[in-house]
């Protein structure tokens, strides 16, 4: 309640204030000061917490009209960004209800009451709010917006794409990105409900939208997979290391489970080679350690090893393989225990630590996503050793 005094008071006083103003009254006088008797009847209900009441009469202050337009919108704003929607509602649908409303402020109206309906997870008004808003001429760039980001939270992609594709042209931010993931999202779905061709389509047209979209040529790539088209499926994936090196990890198994199938070590290594040129990175490094291991080429592995293991800075992965691999090659089997019991604990730090964050807001997590839980930004999660410092372990030489 004390919170709520604190909202309420000096936008009741302002509200007092203009009110009189504007009406040509004077307010009427305490023993104490000029404070209107509707003001102090609000104050005595907030000190009896009477919030309720106390709000309605602090509305009713407020004539509305081209001066005290911002007073109501701005009361409603701070009520929405308490968590009281069911309050700032009251406030913004009080305020649509006026008859002398200008167009402006009508659309300034509508904008805010599709607001609060959003917060408060009513999309079907919100939707309304916001296409009225567009029809009104006014803040056609917000409207469009908040559509898109509606649909976007239903999962409605055709009609997001629809919402981004119009709001192109009513500002300079870029929407290809978001299209591009749209579509995808469209051929995921088309791809779980057993139609590839469709699901081609749609990754194809993001690509059209975002030629270095990542995604589709992920997605396509997997279509070809299961089509038991290899060759084609290594094109896709080997387009990810040209658009975005920083997402190339993310196709080292499907890459590496397609040289398999085919018996093409030698190509895989090709692969990996030319890949830890471009990018350096440590999930590079560690699919050629494993697969000298699967090999059974123990000197080529501790070469590798020896290599990383003279830089001043050691990731714990690297560490962890290491450790691992002479834990079952030490004659002393206690040394082999130590080994082994060291293994396991980098191991299992490893297994609980996030390997992606969004470079936008820093959320963190194992799993990869497109869409970032925390700001909401498409294409902004990828492997924390790229943007981030690394966990890692200094070893003395």
């Amino acid at each position: 309640m004390t919170e709520l005094l604190w909202l309420l008071l000096p936008i009741a006083a302002a509200s007092g204030w203009i009110a009189a103003r504007r009406s040509g009254r004077k307010p009427r006088r305490t023993s104490r000061g000029t404070l209107s008797e509707d003001y102090i009847k609000g104050l005595n209900f907030l000190l009896n917490e009477q919030s309720d009441r106390a709000l309605e009469v602090f509305i009713e202050m407020v004539d509305v009209d081209a001066d005290t337009v911002e007073t109501h919108l701005i009361l409603g704003s701070l009520f929405r960004r308490r968590g009281e929607v069911d309050r700032a509602i009251r406030i913004h649908q009080n305020l649509i209800a006026r008859p002398n409303l200008e167009p402006r402020q009508r659309a300034n109206a509508l904008m805010e009451l599709g607001r609060d309906y959003m917060r408060a997870g009513v999309l079907d008004r919100a939707e309304g709010l916001f296409r009225e808003l567009i029809n009104t001429g006014f803040q056609s760039a917000e409207g469009y917006a908040r559509l898109r980001d509606l649909y976007e939270q239903e999962k409605e992609w055709e009609r997001a794409i629809w919402a981004a594709e119009r709001l192109r042209g009513h500002t300079r931010e870029p929407q290809s990105t978001r299209i591009a993931h749209y579509y995808c999202e469209l051929g995921e779905q088309a791809a779980r409900s057993g139609d590839p061709v469709k699901a081609a389509q749609n990754a194809r047209r993001a690509l059209a939208n975002e030629r270095d979209s990542v995604r589709a040529s992920i997605l396509l790539g997997d279509l070809a997979v299961k089509e038991g088209d290899d060759k084609g499926a290594l094109k896709h994936y080997g387009h990810v290391a040209n658009q975005h090196p920083d997402f190339a990890s993310l196709v080292l198994d499907r890459v590496r489970g397609v040289y398999m199938r085919l018996n093409d070590v030698p190509g895989y290594e090709r692969f990996l080679a030319q890949l830890r040129e471009q990018d350096g990175s440590l999930a590079t490094l560690l699919a050629r350690l494993d697969t000298l291991r699967d090999q059974g080429r123990q000197a080529e592995m501790d070469d590798l090893l020896n290599q990383a293991l003279t830089r001043d800075n050691v990731a714990l992965p690297v560490l962890e393989v290491f450790l691992r691999s002479w834990s079952g090659r030490v004659t002393d089997a206690q040394a082999a225990e130590v080994l082994n019991r060291a293994s396991q604990v980098i191991d299992n730090h490893l297994q609980q630590r996030p390997i992606h964050q969004c470079v936008n807001c820093g959320f963190s997590l194992r799993a990869h996503l497109w869409h970032c839980p925390g700001c909401h930004q498409w294409s902004t999660i990828k492997p924390r050793e790229l943007h981030t410092e690394r966990p890692q372990t200094t070893l003395s030489r």
